[in-house]
């Protein structure tokens, strides 16, 4: 046990080592560089650039500016914005709440939707509950979010004033007032997640329907009932956790259409502004947080399926 945990750990320390190399190196790739961004490619004197570099430390070579980087970053100091001149951990914590409850909401819902769908699926193969479950999880997955957005704010935002069309409230302002600028922008992310994972969980259902455990529990006169919940539903959730843990992940750090469209301001839309302007501190420390918030679910994922699963205990 102590072995596995140990292993573990080395694991999730190189895995953090690797993505701050990566992210270091190729935010330094980009075309242009901070100082033409922020400074303007013209009628700057060369003496104006260099205070700017020396001043960020950009005149240090690659390697010198990792390692101070990385330095700082162990003591807990993630370095100072160049646009806002904010540290960056206070500009992660104010932007990182919204684009969590958001990506909490969608997927908790969605995982929760897909399971009674994907379930009520793989129990009526092909009938016409599982031919119009299949139907709407492709054509769910299909439609981009931002159109599915879209179109809540046209057909909804507009009609009902109960639905905000833009921005984003806090939760110490309500706990309505902060759920409704919710709802919409949750119902546009939810629909593709809830296709994706409805067709996994019925592939999974129908796959556990097949194991010799399930077929013995039915021929010991078993309810229904109770072979559903303790012996097919259970063992059939842990490929589905283990996606709506990856698409958590995925989700905090990529809404930035559905940020865009409705106005909020989250982690994915600070991060597509700091690579627009060169932001090499913000999004380094936006990377490492999304590394970390990515162990972290690994760590929640793999707890939950040993609850679920005696065979991993």
């Amino acid at each position: 046990m102590i072995r596995t945990a140990l292993t573990r750990v080395l694991g999730a320390l190189t895995g953090l080592f690797v993505l701050t190399v990566v992210t270091f190196l190729m935010v330094r790739l980009l075309p242009g560089t901070v100082e033409d961004v922020m400074l303007g490619s013209e009628q700057t004197s060369e003496e104006v650039r260099a205070a700017f570099r020396a001043k960020y430390g950009l005149d240090d070579s690659i390697f010198v500016q990792y390692v101070k980087w990385i330095g700082n970053v162990v003591q807990g100091d993630l370095g100072s914005s160049i646009r806002s001149g904010n540290s960056v951990t206070s500009e992660l914590r104010v932007k990182l709440a919204p684009s969590l409850w958001l990506a909490s909401a969608a997927v908790t819902l969605s995982f929760l939707a897909s399971v009674v769908l994907g379930t009520l699926a793989a129990l009526r193969r092909d009938r016409l509950v599982d031919r119009l479950s299949t139907l709407s999880s492709i054509i769910g997955s299909s439609v981009p979010d931002f159109v599915v957005g879209l179109l809540l704010l046209i057909v909804v935002a507009r009609r009902y004033d109960t639905f905000p069309s833009f921005g984003y409230e806090l939760l110490s302002s309500g706990l309505w007032e902060w759920a409704r600028h919710l709802i919409l922008p949750v119902a546009a992310m939810s629909l593709s997640l809830v296709g994706v994972m409805t067709r996994l969980t019925r592939t999974s259902v129908l796959a556990t329907l097949e194991e010799d455990y399930v077929r013995t529990a039915i021929g010991k006169g078993l309810s229904r009932r109770r072979i559903l919940t303790h012996h097919v539903i259970k063992p059939s959730l842990i490929p589905v956790i283990t996606t709506a843990g990856l698409l958590f992940v995925a989700v905090t750090g990529g809404v930035v259409v559905i940020e865009y469209v409705f106005s909020i301001p989250g982690l994915g839309r600070l991060i597509l502004e700091s690579i627009t302007l060169r932001d090499y501190p913000l999004i380094q420390g936006a990377a490492l947080l999304i590394g970390v918030l990515a162990i972290l679910a690994s760590v929640i994922v793999d707890l939950i399926h040993r609850i679920l699963d005696p065979r991993i205990r």
